[in-house]
């Protein structure tokens, strides 16, 4: 009996490795005041930008309770878990397909378009791009703001510390 005990054992232990392990873990979490104006969606609170290695997501909360979930992944993007081809998403968000990874490059502070006018600010970098002005500054916490005037679409997001 002894022997059928620590088999069983045996088995939950290896069942809780692979189980346990299957979770994804963060390779960043920053916690943001959050900020959106579009034709679709007008949200302005608190919470998480996390970066995983082959997506991003952000989660909006207010008063305790999760209002927006973002997970851009794998040429997707999803919002409170209705997916689309991430073309599609930027086509009906921004009113303009633009290019996969666009949304991922804003909620990851990095340089958009292949950083095309690119310059350098004292505390980080802008991009002007016709209608679009992009720019992340990195002097005392993250700040991100991206505004395309023709699309009518606003985001900035300050990491607060």
């Amino acid at each position: 009996m002894k022997k059928i005990n620590l088999i069983f054992a045996g088995f939950l232990g290896i069942g809780a490795v692979f189980c346990g392990c299957a979770k994804l873990t963060p390779q960043k979490t920053q916690a943001v005041a959050f900020s959106i104006i579009s034709p679709n969606l007008r949200l302005n609170d608190t919470g998480f930008i996390r970066s995983f290695k082959n997506q991003t997501e952000l989660q909006v909360y207010s008063s305790g309770v999760s209002v927006l979930s973002l997970v851009a992944k794998n040429e997707s993007v999803c919002m409170n878990n209705a997916c689309d081809d991430e073309l599609t998403f930027n086509e009906k968000f921004f009113k303009n397909a633009h290019y996969k990874g666009f949304l991922g490059e804003i909620l990851g502070a990095k340089a958009i378009y292949g950083a095309k006018n690119l310059a350098k600010t004292d505390c980080g970098f802008e991009q002007n791009l016709g209608e679009i002005s992009y720019s992340v500054c990195d002097d005392s916490g993250k700040i991100i703001k991206f505004s395309d005037k023709k699309a009518g679409v606003k985001i900035s997001a300050r990491e607060l510390l």
